[in-house]
């Protein structure tokens, strides 16, 4: 990843922060945003310093982005542009400033200090300013609002993991949660990605922010390891919803309906007639009332907790729909929750590369075990998303070792060699892989292992491994028909969940084949030529 350039910062004048600060108590949010994005953007494209604020206003513009009060608990248009107006004032905040000048390693941190608002040290750290306003000082707790207090992100979940597990859930469970979840994991992501590079230049990497996140797990066993892999791959089942529950009390249900005496009350509340003293709703607390009610009733934050059951997950059935969505990528929440499980993956696989001791978590070859432990019983589409993924999130060397690790428990009783070099050569791939097919009749089993055997064959091809000759075409087509000869109907007539299961991958076989023949076919051209 390439390092950019990031305009240095500057503290904003007191004078400014202090609107600022009056908008958010008076639940002016979105003039208070639009004030914060004024003061950051301006001089982009010149050497100007760029004016932020302290980073407890970015744990804030973090809450507000996500909070389901103001995003999928509300029909209200005003309290949802609040949500993207902080969300896109954070991306702008990354992409002009980036992580380090903007301080997020303090403003998204999950620690017992955060959630003590009087603990926090009341000076705000100069800034490269000059002026002025140097010496005054702005009281970093001074926010009055619950979005910054108890219905806080940071306050409410146990830490990143436990973020992680609930979106994920909600990627399956709870799609309109999930649509939020989403943006906002994207959004930490960048962040998290950012500043891993940064420390792993400037050779610092246990102090990066991912490594925070990890710190808990760092000398714990590998029991206690498997719960972060059951965070990212929860999949929104009632076990998972029981391990990562909701952040904030019935974050799932649906908005309220307004009466039409509620519509016409408001309407009437919200008129101004400034000369005989009616302000309408301005500084109503009206809007916080549903924060503090939610706070007061707030449950524990257990493990056995459930989520509210208004929104609710997919519950089984008989429909052939529901058949589909069993054995298909739906079960992990589509595309946009694969993709983001990748990224994850590729987090992780690089902090540890940076790590070789395993000293943050664990050393790459560990991990892989660990990723191969959760991965390889999954259900075969989301299998064959990582192991033969549609984007590369991983580099080819890890990529490789990783498929690797997926085809050893696979191969158990296959009469395939025992490798474990991990290196990939085209020698290695004709004598120790492609033959082979899985140790079992499975269907499921043998198409889990053509999409690996493919993916190798992949990987060769495109970082120029492979050179044109007899023995590659018979390796691979002798794994074919062993494959191909494992999974021969035996007699025995499945019906329901498991002949779909059995059909369709006895067709993901078959289109891996075609792909593999495909490449075998481009590698003679290009012996040929």
């Amino acid at each position: 990843m390439t390092i950019r350039q990031y305009r240095s910062v500057r503290q904003l004048p007191y004078s400014i922060l202090s609107n600022c600060e009056d908008g958010f108590s008076e639940q002016l949010y979105a003039q208070a945003i639009l004030l914060l994005s004024v003061s950051l953007t301006s001089g982009t494209g010149t050497t100007r310093d760029a004016y932020i604020p302290p980073p407890h206003y970015f744990s804030f513009l973090a809450t507000l982005a996500v909070h389901p009060l103001l995003t999928t608990r509300t029909t209200d248009t005003a309290k949802q542009a609040v949500a993207d107006d902080a969300l896109r004032y954070l991306r702008h905040l990354i992409k002009l400033v980036g992580p380090k000048n903007a301080e997020l390693d303090q403003a998204f941190r999950f620690t017992e200090a955060k959630r003590h608002a009087g603990s926090r040290n009341k000076r705000i750290k100069s800034r490269n300013s000059a002026g002025p306003d140097d010496g005054l000082q702005v009281d970093p707790d001074v926010i009055k609002s619950t979005y910054a207090t108890s219905e806080s992100l940071w306050s409410n979940a146990d830490d990143f993991w436990n973020i992680v597990g609930w979106a994920f859930n909600c990627s399956v469970a709870y799609p309109h949660r999930w649509r939020r979840w989403k943006v906002w994991l994207e959004m930490m992501l960048d962040v998290l990605e950012i500043d891993l590079e940064r420390h792993a230049k400037n050779v610092t990497v246990p102090q990066s922010m991912f490594a925070q996140y990890l710190a808990p797990f760092s000398d714990a066993g590998r029991n206690s390891k498997r719960n972060l892999m059951r965070a990212l791959l929860a999949d929104g089942k009632q076990k998972s919803l029981n391990e990562f529950g909701e952040i904030w009390q019935n974050e799932t249900k649906a908005p309220k309906k307004a009466k039409d005496e509620d519509v016409v009350r408001k309407r009437k509340r919200n008129d101004l007639d400034l000369e005989n003293g009616d302000f309408g709703d301005y500084g109503d607390e009206s809007s916080d009332e549903d924060c503090n009610t939610a706070a007061s009733g707030r449950r524990s934050r257990s493990a056995t907790a459930k989520p509210s059951r208004a929104a609710s997950p997919n519950e089984d059935s008989d429909s052939p729909m529901r058949d589909v969505e069993s054995i298909g990528i739906d079960t992990f929440g589509g595309p946009s929750s694969l993709h983001i499980r990748g990224r994850l993956v590729a987090l992780l696989v690089r902090l540890c590369s940076l790590d070789p001791a395993g000293a943050i978590f664990l050393d790459v070859e560990e991990l892989f075990d660990l990723l191969t432990e959760f991965i390889r019983p999954l259900p075969l589409a989301v299998f064959e998303y990582f192991a033969c993924p549609p984007q590369h999130y991983l580099d080819a060397n890890a990529q490789s070792s990783l498929v690797q690790m997926l085809l050893r428990p696979l191969f158990q009783g296959s009469g395939a060699p025992n490798y474990d070099e991990n290196t990939l050569t085209q020698d290695v791939f004709e004598t120790c892989f492609a033959p082979f097919p899985a140790g079992t009749t499975s269907p499921s089993d043998n198409a889990k292992v053509s999409v690996a055997i493919e993916s190798l064959l992949r990987l060769l091809w495109r970082n120029g491994g492979l050179v044109a000759r007899q023995s590659l075409g018979d390796a691979v087509r002798q794994g074919i028909k062993a494959r191909k000869d494992k999974v021969a109907w035996d007699g025995r007539r499945r019906v329901g969940v498991k002949a779909l299961e059995e059909e369709t991958a006895v067709e993901v076989l078959e289109c891996s084949v075609e792909r593999m023949e495909s490449i075998l076919e481009l590698v003679s051209r290009s012996g040929a030529s």
